[in-house]
């Protein structure tokens, strides 16, 4: 005689069709990627991206998730303070918890153990000292962590399938994140090269020992590809015309389209695209990793709105203002290389 109910065991199985998931985190990711490839600064780790709290929101956005925060408390860990906070992950349409979430911040973290104190002497900003990073603050990242985490233990695969790390930037350690907005890194000392005022490559202080490190030292191969035309030297073209003068009078403006194939030819004359692969070409000896032929297609793309697989096509879905700025960013980015 058995007493009582016999416990029922829950059923393993499908809830939703497998292709049907997939085709959805597909557009996800599709809409995702065009945003995220727009942010000004990026969290670039050994030249891979990581995604931040506000970018897991969105995707969270997306499933129709949140994140929601509870208080941080102070806690000592073999001798560590630091602040601990846990965040659950609620259905916005149920309010149903889904998920969840626990991060800490520790002050033997570099970032979060002391800060410098700077004074202003004889007209002059001078570090004076350091002082422990104010409790709030670790108790906010603590509560940041938490709520990243939250998404990425739910929403990870769907970034993965972006082609982003699973992990939110904002648990990697001070030390290792390095925000980059072109993509440049050094893989040796672990930091992004920069290029700013007069400098003619991308490049970073070794540290305090007075020397530099240098992208792209040597030339690379050519690699025209899609870009080669007729045996022409395409580098020593866009020299000429880059720096051949020009009326005082005379504004730079994008030249008038040339008629290709149906397929090549934009709605509106805008963007000449032979002299448009003349100036990636230019960018890509120079070693000018922003503007490789894939992050150019992706560029355009982004701006578009669109899923275009060449860029001739991509270029022929941009209207005029866009086109104006896009070909203003390439003009730019050929000046400051040297070109």
């Amino acid at each position: 005689m058995t007493m009582g109910k016999e416990l029922m065991k829950p059923e393993v199985g499908l809830s939703r069709p497998p292709d049907k998931v997939i085709s959805e985190a597909k557009i996800a990711v599709n809409v995702f990627k065009g945003v995220i490839e727009l942010k000004p600064k990026k969290v670039i780790i050994n030249g891979e991206q990581y995604l931040e709290y506000e970018d897991w929101q969105m995707l969270g956005e997306f499933y129709r998730c949140s994140a929601i925060t509870k208080d941080a408390v102070p806690i000592e860990i073999n001798g560590v303070k630091g602040a601990k906070a846990r965040a659950d992950l609620v259905n916005i349409d149920t309010g149903e918890i889904i998920g969840g979430a626990e991060a800490y911040c520790m002050r033997d973290e570099e970032r979060w153990s002391t800060r410098p104190v700077y004074e202003y002497q004889e007209g002059k900003r001078i570090k004076v000292g350091d002082e422990p990073v104010p409790w709030f603050q670790l108790a906010s990242m603590a509560q940041t962590r938490a709520g990243a985490k939250a998404f990425r233990n739910r929403l990870a695969w769907v970034a993965v399938m972006a082609g982003y790390r699973p992990t939110p930037a904002e648990e990697m350690t001070g030390h290792e994140v390095s925000r980059d907005e072109t993509g440049h890194f050094c893989k040796l000392h672990n930091t992004p090269f920069f290029m700013k005022g007069k400098m003619k490559a991308f490049a970073h202080p070794i540290g305090n020992t007075g020397e530099w490190c240098y992208e792209h030292k040597e030339e690379p191969p050519d690699k025209r590809g899609e870009f080669a035309k007729d045996g022409r030297d395409l580098a020593k073209e866009v020299a000429e015309k880059v720096t051949a003068p020009k009326p005082e009078d005379t504004k730079q403006t994008p030249p008038e389209v040339i008629v290709k194939t149906e397929s090549e030819q934009p709605p509106q004359s805008i963007i000449d695209i032979d002299e448009f692969r003349i100036r990636l070409n230019i960018l890509e000896k120079k070693g000018i990793k922003a503007w490789t032929r894939a992050i150019t297609l992706k560029r355009i793309n982004a701006m578009a709105g669109g899923d275009a697989k060449g860029i001739p096509e991509a270029l022929a879905s941009l209207d005029k203002e866009k086109s104006d700025i896009l070909w203003q960013d390439i003009n730019d980015a050929v000046k400051m290389s040297g070109g």
